[in-house]
């Protein structure tokens, strides 16, 4: 306690004797054994008024040890149960979970990683792919400050995500390296690029990278087939300097739909791991290119997101016009983009309108709505001076196609006047606005139909921000790209709204979850739960067929089809009781990715190692890699001094108190007359 609170303290002890004296006892000649009592309950109470104002409190130091972190990420893909390594990896944990030296110095967590990353509760090594750049990456985000080495078990073998030496990690990473690092003899397909979109009667073009790992000469032959037949045949000569070979073909893309290719390059004698001699791939062939034209009066960076986007998707070409010098018709484009409109769109809406072409209207700062509101009929806004920004909101609820949020929730705001909008026609918000921390129901990118006319508004500019807020937490455009390929591809279709949607990947890995999904409407397109859908799948070559329902899951329909032999199977989704169908096909891959990997790949995670100043052990250096982090000084354990202030009695026992000596006093007082 501070010496001036308990001055004060001794101080009111004074103070409330004087005052109790003066009141009872000065002058009181006849003092009685009463007198005394009520003086006692006097004192007591002018004391405790007195300490409640001076608030009496003493410091307490509150001493915390804080360990530094040590993350443990365990690979638990199938590739460490293929190559004997499960022991290996399992003794491990166990070594770091229970050496009390260890776990005295390090606040040690626990995670498995395959495709996600999730606290390790259970070793199974069932994950089918393996993405090594993610630990990393979702460790960042968990622990932004402070030093967090981590202890990264797996045999570096990577089949999906960014390269693990662009993670860019903070703090040192000590791999432990499973498995054989022993180079074999190896022939692989390392690489297929080929573009996943054909048009029909054109010539495809496909390059392949094949890899040799070995000494001695050979000669070897890629083929590649379709439906069974061989459609292109190449032969190859390696050798220990010659030991990657390129080549560049093309295939007639002669059948409209999906078809299914298969490379291979002929095995060496004795090889070890065969199954890396296959790539497997599909391209949707189609009829026609889709052309879209952007009109505006403005230049804004929107402009060049727009185009880079949409135009990821190969079958997309994008032109961008001033209004004022628009050369060509827009009947030649299946979309037009129209940004920020003013007065100068009058002509081009005219010809919207009376052609009914679809369209897709941004506005922003620049836009004027008095015209906009006049030249179309669909929607309108009253709009103020002022400026507002609008943050998304994905909705789930949204039926008009399949879509997927991008977690928009987590994007930058797009800005435009501040209004009220307001439709005559009924339309679908695929984005709701958020105003500050307030999320409403009114739609920031809606999509509506009139007759034959599909038409789209976003409301606000610099939309751009949100294809770098998604290459930002995803590290690709391929999300936010997706998410507007959708949109795009609604708007470009000439066919009317379908209320069925079917989504499936073309081809799915051996044990590989496969599902299936669906959104079904109903007549006002509003998402149809009460409806009971069903999924019938068939192999014709063995006869296989199966029917399941399908279950209803976060506004979809989805179906994860049990394990199911390899090949290709077309399905059909119908609607019960309803003529609603759609059809399609996949192939199921005979090989487990994991399985492709013969031996560790140490390479990458040294390099890792290295960059973030940790080091790289291997089989057998368990005990080494536990020594070192206990002897490691640059991880040590932070004391942290709390220093609080807690009061010497609570007020609310004070003035409990205080209440009770008043009404002894006042009690006494009354009974013998005093009052």
């Amino acid at each position: 306690m501070e010496t001036e609170k308990l001055l004060l303290i001794i101080l009111a002890v004074f103070v409330a004797l004087f005052i109790t004296v003066f009141q009872y006892l000065w002058k009181n000649i006849a003092r009685s054994q009463l007198d005394y009592w009520l003086s006692f309950f006097r004192f007591l109470t002018i004391f405790l008024i007195l300490l409640l104002l001076i608030n009496p409190s003493f410091k307490k130091n509150n001493i915390e040890i804080i360990k530094p972190n040590l993350l443990v990420a365990v690979d638990n893909s199938k590739s460490i149960k293929y190559n004997s390594q499960n022991e290996t990896v399992q003794n491990l944990v166990e070594k770091i979970k229970t050496d009390s030296e260890l776990n005295n110095k390090y606040n040690i967590s626990f995670y498995g990683f395959g495709r996600g990353l999730y606290p390790l509760n259970e070793l199974n090594f069932e994950e089918s792919q393996t993405n090594l750049a993610l630990p990393f990456h979702e460790f960042s985000k968990l622990h932004k400050t402070g030093t967090n080495p981590v202890i990264l078990i797996s045999d570096g073998n990577q089949t999906i995500g960014n390269s693990v030496e662009f993670a860019n990690y903070k703090s040192p990473v000590f791999p432990f390296i499973v498995g054989d690092t022993t180079v074999f003899e190896d022939i692989y397909i390392s690489q297929l690029n080929v573009n996943p979109f054909a048009f029909i009667n054109n010539q495809l073009p496909v390059e392949l990278f094949i890899n040799y790992t070995g000494n001695k000469p050979v000669t070897k032959n890629l083929n590649v087939y379709h439906k069974g037949t061989k459609v292109y045949s190449e032969q190859f000569q390696f050798s220990a300097s010659e030991n990657v070979k390129t080549t560049n073909f093309f295939l007639t893309a002669a059948v409209k739909g999906t078809q299914f290719y298969t490379a291979t390059v002929d095995q060496l004698e004795n090889e070890k791991n065969t199954q890396n001699n296959t790539k497997n791939f599909s391209i949707n062939i189609i009829e026609e290119k889709s052309k879209i034209l952007i009109l505006t009066s403005i230049v804004h960076p929107d402009l060049g997101m727009l185009k880079k986007a949409i135009e990821s998707n190969k079958q997309r070409t994008v032109t961008i016009s001033a209004v004022s010098n628009l050369k060509g018709k827009i009947t030649d484009y299946q979309l037009v983009i129209l940004y920020q409109p003013t007065t100068l769109f009058k002509n081009v809406f005219a010809e919207i309108n009376q052609k009914k072409l679809n369209y897709f209207v941004i506005t922003g700062r620049s836009t004027d709505w008095t015209f906009l509101n006049s030249v179309q009929g669909s929607f309108s806004k009253i709009i103020s001076s002022e400026l507002e920004n609008f943050r998304p909101i994905f909705n789930v609820n949204y039926a008009a196609f399949l879509s997927a949020d991008v977690d928009f929730s987590n994007f930058a705001p797009i800005e435009d006047r501040f209004g009220e909008i307001a439709f005559s026609v009924p339309y679908q918000s695929l984005l709701f606005q958020k105003i500050g921390n307030i999320v409403t129901d009114k739609p920031l990118l809606a999509t509506f139909e009139n007759s034959s006319q599909k038409a789209a508004v976003l409301l606000g500019e610099n939309s751009w921000r949100w294809r770098m807020n998604s290459f930002v937490e995803n590290k690709t455009f391929e999300r936010f790209d997706g998410f507007l390929a959708g949109l795009i591809h609604y708007l470009v279709s000439t066919e009317s709204k379908s209320r069925l949607n079917v989504t499936a990947n073309p081809i799915y890995y051996a044990n590989e979850t496969i599902q299936i999904s669906a959104s079904y409407v109903d007549e006002n397109f509003n998402f149809d739960n009460r409806s009971k859908l069903w999924i019938t799948v068939s192999n014709e070559a063995s006869k296989f067929i199966k029917k399941i329902p399908l279950a209803v899951l976060n506004n979809r329909f989805v179906e994860e089809l049990p394990a199911i032999p390899f090949g290709e199977y077309t399905y059909s989704v119908s609607v019960e009781n309803t003529n609603n169908s759609v059809s399609g096909s996949f192939k199921i891959l005979p090989f487990e990715i994991e399985a492709q990997f013969a031996n560790a790949n140490d390479q990458l995670l040294k390099k890792v190692a290295n960059e973030t100043e940790g080091f790289t052990f291997y089989n057998s250096q368990e005990q080494n890699l536990i020594d070192y982090l206990i002897n490691d000084e640059r991880f040590k354990s932070i004391q942290k001094n709390t220093i609080s202030k807690t009061p010497l009695i609570d007020w609310k026992w004070i003035l409990g108190m205080i209440v009770l000596t008043l009404s002894l006093e006042w009690f006494i007082r009354k009974y013998y007359g005093r009052i």
